[in-house]
């Protein structure tokens, strides 16, 4: 409310107020104030205080909500600082580096045909002869029945081209012996330097027989083939030359493992 109606009202209320108090008459030489009832002086009396005292309020509420004059024309407007406007301090550690792992040496590939150094095959290889091993790879065991578990083909440089074949067990053993000799036809019992091919017979080792011995020629390559059984160690291997070397093939065979063989 404007100033001019609080001081209006304070004006009036204040005359209300004397009223009430002359209201009981009041004379002075020539001047006199008539009497009122006292219910008018009363009412005059409330009246006038509560007019007052609400001009004084309004006065009051005026002055507390007075605000801040507006910046002359062209001056720009202050911001309110607050703490979330603030740039954040500068940290005293520096940023953490993503730790880089550090490289991993690759693992060498395998080179193809080198035997496993552990498994089936490592243990194969283990009743190779020293002489022949390190001339082995993996071989081909498509021509084994599903009962080997290890094959390794090794050419020796000072030998003959050889294949060692582990089985599972006994019968298997005789059962992948078999396989190999299966197309030749037999018509003697032993296998010597002097004597004809396509023989079969048993082998000692130690005088204990441990195996099959059997030696035939090929009918597609000419070539020599023997093929003997280790049983106690359930190993089959099958070696080959050239008809020439048949004798030479027969005199490195009784050291060419898996037990060092003497034919009977």
């Amino acid at each position: 409310m404007p100033t001019s109606a609080s001081i209006i009202l304070f004006v009036f209320g204040g005359l209300m107020v004397l009223i009430s108090l002359l209201g009981s008459g009041f004379s002075v030489r020539e001047i006199s104030f008539p009497r009122i009832s006292p219910l008018i002086r009363s009412t005059a009396a409330l009246l006038g205080a509560g007019l007052v005292v609400t001009s004084i309020v309004l006065l009051a509420n005026k002055d507390s909500g007075k605000t801040v004059a507006d910046p002359p024309p062209g001056t720009a407007p202050q911001k309110t600082v607050t703490s979330s406007s603030l740039p954040a301090p500068p940290s005293s550690q520096p940023p953490a580096q993503p730790s880089a792992a550090p490289p991993q040496p690759e693992s060498p590939a395998p080179v193809p045909g080198t035997p496993r150094s552990s498994g089936p095959t490592a243990a194969l290889l283990a009743h190779v002869p020293p002489a022949i091993r390190p001339s082995c790879s993996d071989g081909d065991a498509s021509r084994f029945p599903a009962s080997v578990v290890a094959v390794v083909a090794c050419t020796p440089a000072a030998g003959f081209p050889v294949i060692y074949a582990q089985f599972v067990d006994d019968i298997s053993t005789q059962g992948g012996f078999q396989r190999l000799v299966n197309d030749v036809t037999f018509t003697q019992s032993s296998c010597g330097p002097s004597t004809p091919l396509n023989g079969r017979q048993k082998y000692n080792n130690g005088g204990k027989e441990v195996g099959e011995l059997a030696c035939n020629q090929d009918p597609g390559d000419g070539d020599v083939y023997l093929t003997w059984s280790s049983e106690d160690v359930k190993i089959i291997a099958q070696a080959h030359a050239p008809l020439a070397s048949y004798g030479q093939l027969l005199a490195w065979w009784k050291n060419a493992g898996p037990l060092h063989g003497t034919a009977t």
